[in-house]
């Protein structure tokens, strides 16, 4: 999910706009790893991330859960017990290696499983059809990522709420997404697969971690920062075009 941010082959990818929205600003590193888990994550930690001599890290995204509540043993035994994906997320937020920049630090939860499309995936696969991943279990482990961010006083960008909001569903309702209840059309709009973003389901993730950039950290706005480096010629604009009052780049909204 994370690694395919930058893929625009499709079309919209929040990896790419997330760094023309901070380019000349901050640079935008995408360590992603398809199919890792938080245990995966622990692992190798150490050898993805610089050293404050290298490179300091200003906002560090966390995104965790949909490989963690993978039921299928095979052909990845990608699932982790629940109170095990609780601790492994305190340890990755908490772990020297990110300690040391001191970043700001945003969580995303997982997406909601759409199980028809997934299902139809593991057919095409020849995987176990009956081990899919189930809505009901990202609720679950979005709900943890959501409890140890208020824990630890992480903000949270809540992807699956709001995909859930989007296809119409309320507290107490039975959840869209689920077998039982066939396939769902918006759900289906942003999740490629069942599992995976499409670029509409990506937009608007974009779209919400702005909204936690803008409103958490004011003097980091995206598309609206000064350039880090610029040349007399540049200066003497001001910050009529180039940078903070762009008039040709994306608008913030």
């Amino acid at each position: 999910i994370t690694q395919g941010s930058y893929n625009q082959a499709d079309g919209f990818a929040l990896g790419a706009e997330l760094q023309t929205a901070y380019v000349r600003r901050l640079d935008v590193i995408n360590r992603g790893f398809s199919g890792y888990n938080t245990d995966n994550a622990l692992t190798v930690l150490e050898k993805i991330l610089p050293t404050p001599e290298q490179a300091r890290i200003k906002f560090l995204t966390v995104w965790f859960g949909a490989n963690d509540c993978a039921r299928a043993k095979k052909p990845l035994d990608q699932g982790v017990p629940i109170e095990r994906f609780r601790s492994n997320l305190k340890a990755i937020v908490t772990h020297p290696a990110v300690a040391a920049h001191a970043p700001n630090i945003i969580f995303l939860t997982q997406p909601p499983i759409e199980e028809t499309m997934l299902t139809d995936l593991a057919h095409q696969l020849g995987w176990d059809t009956t081990k899919v991943s189930q809505v009901a279990d990202s609720q679950i482990y979005a709900n943890v990522v959501k409890e140890v961010g208020q824990e630890e006083g992480i903000v949270v960008v809540d992807v699956w709420s709001k995909f859930m909001e989007l296809a119409g569903w309320q507290e107490g309702d039975i959840l869209p997404g689920t077998k039982e209840n066939g396939k769902n059309d918006i759900l289906s709009s942003l999740l490629s697969d069942g599992l995976h973003l499409t670029p509409k389901g990506y937009k608007v993730i974009f779209n919400e971690l702005l909204k936690v950039l803008k409103s958490n950290w004011p003097e980091y706005p995206p598309y609206k920062m000064s350039y880090e480096v610029k040349l007399d010629w540049e200066i003497a604009f001001g910050d009529q075009y180039w940078d903070v009052n762009n008039l040709n780049g994306q608008n913030d909204e």
